[in-house]
């Protein structure tokens, strides 16, 4: 009778242990695991190629200055007023942009980025855009703008 409790105890703890550890491999490769280092740089390019009515197809941060290329995607003219996110970024140039129209846009004065090759996360970005005669629209970023510094 005794050994019929004992391997029951011994099978509760050898199945605590194999679910504890798919629960730890589940988290490294979802990447929700407090060890990963945030959103990677190739998943940042893709959300923010795609991201409308403005996307960001390239960027670079060095020094203190972000330099960006936006184009918009939306199906009219629209002009962008704004920008904010974290690690000070702040542009508040207005500029309009045809449909499919790019440019390339200088923000200074952000934190400093570090030396060359450190990885960086800006988050919260926001874009702020006038649409017709209405302002005040917001695009926010589901993803960071991430790279590393050069």
């Amino acid at each position: 009778m005794f050994r019929k409790g004992q391997v029951s105890a011994e099978y509760l703890v050898v199945l605590a242990v194999v679910l504890a550890v798919a629960l730890v491999l589940v988290g490294l490769v979802s990447g929700m695991s407090p060890l990963s280092s945030g959103i990677s740089e190739s998943q940042s390019r893709d959300y923010w190629a795609g991201a409308t009515p403005f996307t960001i197809t390239a960027w670079k941060y060095a020094g203190t200055e972000l330099d960006l290329t936006i184009q918009n995607q939306g199906g009219q003219m629209v002009t962008l007023t704004g920008i904010t996110g974290t690690m000070g970024l702040s542009y508040t140039t207005p500029g309009t942009f045809a449909v499919g129209e790019a440019k390339a846009i200088a923000v200074t004065g952000l934190t400093a980025c570090g030396t060359t090759g450190t990885s960086y996360d800006i988050s919260n970005v926001t874009l702020v855009y006038t649409k017709g005669h209405i302002d005040g629209f917001l695009q926010k970023g589901d993803k960071d703008i991430a790279g590393r510094c050069g």
